[in-house]
């Protein structure tokens, strides 16, 4: 049976189409087919011939060199993408190794003969195009097989992007509107639509809403919005086309219907409602969205005073959805009139177009007026002759492309895992931390970041994995409007940790003696004194695992939030002179994390809880960690039994005297970060290596004394 294999190339001067053949580097180890057909040998000769790679990295090198020429079989598949262009080319491997002493570069070839070329990526779907983005130069692709397949036995279609979905939105988007008055009637056409899309299972998200009552159950009312995320989600891209069809169908729209969706931007799967619970939401909070829908299409139709002002008020009067969202709505049903700002669409401005970019405001709290005021610079220059896109559609596909790219591989004497760069200076609310996978919805993250702000000191406690620091990073950039801002500062207290450290003492020098030296605490008071416009944020990690209240010393008192003023300044245990007085400024506000399941660690005085809010983190094993998970190309089905076999030891614990519920095993040790097949593993397999390598280990020091009861809350962990 035929392996399906990803190679990078690293070279623009090597194009494998004209070639007939993929490649790679290594050539220093000269003739590969004269070295015996083991790893060792590989590794060997890599030793001898290439020194400047160090002892480490020559396993998986060499390890990469011999798949190539040995494992790598003739009638295999190959996928070959190209960074210029973001596209695929798919062949078969025709012969076996050869060396080509004169190449340039990269003079190991395996011919292939290419039987697609110039796929878009956008062809395959999302946990597909994660697979081929990987980092290493071979690697052999399990989760794309499946859809590579099916392309190869496809016949080839032009090259170009596909946007006939520009005519079947709007018209979805007309005939939805046709429902503001009855929703009922449009929530029983998109029951209909799920069950025609043989999809059913991924409208799964629609049926939790938490109501007022305290139940859990169907949404009862929509917005159109929302019935359009349903298919413009991180999903596949055949199911995508699936559901598409299944709407158009329903709504008698008629074909053609979208099977390629090239510069559509999808929602986060953990954030695809455009609404808040039931419990939680206003009476006309999903009336504004269908308000904004009209006016967007209206002012589509006719640019006029009227219609602007229509807009720009019901833009600004849709609660608690993020305008970056917002966007992505309008431009779907309007791809016509309007641009997306979601992140990639920004980052891409920024990046590529630093002089439009600065015309716009690409933050992501944008109001009314700041949308329209970009919606018409960006159709200028849209429209303007010396612009490198002709539409919106090709705008989005071109920011697509250049955030999907893979990175040029490492180079042979240097392969690493990489991370795709952040943009600095990106805004960051609460919308972009579900986006990168928070299981607490927005509106509970919002009473958290309101006691941050009022309170200034806030502890976040729970039991072991639950994202504590995690989190409390990311509240403390939302704080900050600033994604991965250096004005959120982390730092681990421990039993040694002193306040002379912390706060300022003595310290020994090499000329003077000792001199008194500011702690880390009063270098970032220092900051946010110097930048009042500002937030800063200290993380403090597992703030009981020191001594709190002699780290803080007279600063317990300086830390509440009424004692941020220069007339409660106070006196420092090493005051510089004999007039000087502190105090910590407004701006900086202090994070904690707290494990209280250590028994090693202190019991927090009522001092410094009286100075802190606290709120518990709590297990999340529900649809939105099956949601987030699966994403990553893990079995949707098997984590759903997962999670409930999590839930039921969860409960075993919290009800157990000697324990209780601060014990409980957290998220975070079955939330992975990166996708399945940069395991190497299958779920199941997966979950097997977390359950022996973290959790068991972690129950048998529970039950130190109940072994038997350990090893049954394994082996029901475990499962068949």
């Amino acid at each position: 049976m035929a392996t399906t294999w990803g190679i990078h190339n690293n070279q623009s001067s090597v194009d494998p189409v004209t070639d007939g053949a993929v490649r790679i580097g290594w050539d220093e180890m000269g003739d590969l087919a004269q070295l015996e057909a083991t790893r060792d040998a590989f590794k060997a000769a890599m030793s001898e011939r290439m020194p400047q790679i160090d002892d480490a990295s020559i396993p998986y090198q060499a390890g990469t060199v011999y798949r190539f020429v040995h494992a790598v079989k003739v009638g295999d598949i190959v996928v070959c993408p190209d960074r210029q262009t973001s596209t695929l080319n798919i062949g078969r491997v025709s012969g076996p190794y050869e060396l080509h002493p004169t190449s340039d570069v990269h003079k190991h070839w395996r011919p292939v003969t290419w039987i697609r070329t110039g796929v878009p990526r956008d062809e395959l779907s999302y946990p597909a195009q994660e697979e081929i983005s990987s980092a290493t130069t071979l690697f052999q692709i399990v989760t794309g097989e499946d859809e590579i397949g099916h392309l190869l036995a496809t016949p080839q279609r032009d090259t170009k992007p596909d946007y006939s979905w520009t005519d079947f939105y709007p018209r979805l988007g007309d005939a939805l509107m046709q429902y503001r008055g009855d929703r009922t009637a449009l929530l029983e056409r998109l029951w209909a639509a799920s069950t025609a899309s043989q999809r059913p299972q991924l409208f799964k998200y629609l049926r939790g809403d938490r109501r007022v009552d305290g139940s859990r159950g169907p949404v009862r009312d929509i917005d159109p919005f929302t019935v359009l995320g349903s298919f413009n989600r991180g999903i596949r891209n055949d199911a995508r086309a699936l559901i598409a069809a299944a709407f158009g169908e329903e709504f008698s729209l008629g074909p053609p219907f979208p099977t390629s969706f090239a510069g559509v931007p999808v929602l986060n799967n953990l954030n695809s409602w455009f609404f808040h619970w039931e419990k939680d939401r206003g009476e006309h909070d999903i009336d504004a969205l269908w308000d904004l829908g009209r006016a967007a299409i209206d002012y589509a139709t006719d640019a006029n005073e009227a219609t602007r002002e229509r807009l720009v008020a019901t833009f600004d009067a849709c609660p608690g959805v993020g305008a970056r969202k917002l966007s992505i709505a309008l431009y779907w049903i309007r791809p016509g009139s309007f641009a997306s700002y979601d992140s990639t669409s920004t980052a891409f401005l920024k990046t590529n177009f630093p002089a439009i970019a600065g015309r716009l405001s690409l933050d992501a709290k944008l109001g009314g007026e700041q949308f329209l005021a970009n919606t018409e610079t960006m159709a200028a220059w849209i429209a303007d002759s010396t612009s490198p896109f002709d539409t919106f559609p090709q705008f989005s596909q071109a920011a697509w492309n250049a955030l999907s790219a893979p990175e040029p591989n490492p180079a042979p004497d240097d392969l690493s895992d990489t991370e795709a760069d952040v943009l600095r200076g990106e805004s960051y609310d609460l919308e972009s931390i579900r986006d990168q996978g928070c299981f607490i919805p927005e509106a509970e993250l919002e009473p958290m970041l309101e006691r941050l702000r009022a309170k200034k000191n806030m502890i976040l406690q729970g039991p072991p994995g639950t994202g504590k620091t995690w989190l409390g990073r990311r509240l403390g950039w939302a704080l900050c409007n600033q994604k991965n801002s250096k004005r959120v500062q982390v730092l681990q207290f421990h039993p040694s940790l002193t306040y002379e450290d912390f706060v300022r003492g003595w310290r020994p020098t090499s000329t003077t003696g000792l001199e008194l030296t500011d702690g880390f605490f009063l270098d970032l008071c220092t900051q946010a004194s110097a930048d009042p416009d500002n937030n800063y944020v200290l993380v403090i990690e597992e703030i009981n695992r020191g001594n709190p209240a002699q780290i803080f010393g007279e600063l317990l008192t300086l830390i509440e939030a009424d004692k941020r003023f220069p007339d409660q300044a106070m006196r420092l245990a090493y005051p510089r002179s004999k007039d000087e007085a502190f105090f910590i400024p407004p701006n900086l506000h202090l994070i904690g994390t707290m494990n209280v399941a250590d028994r090693s660690l202190a019991i927090v005085d009522m001092a410094l809880r009286r100075r802190f809010a606290f709120i518990e983190l709590k297990p999340e094993f529900g649809d939105d960690w099956v949601e987030y998970v699966s994403g990553l190309g893990y079995d949707r089905e098997r984590l759903e039994v997962y999670g409930k076999r999590l839930e039921a030891l969860n409960e075993t614990i919290t009800q157990d005297s000697a324990l209780g519920r601060q014990y409980c095993i957290g998220h975070s040790f079955f939330t992975p970060t990166v996708s399945l097949v940069q395991t190497g593993l299958d779920t199941r397999s997966w979950w097997q290596r977390v359950v022996e390598t973290d959790v068991r280990p972690l129950l048998e020091e529970y039950w130190f004394d109940r072994p038997d009861l350990a090893e049954t809350s394994c082996q029901a962990l475990l499962g068949p």
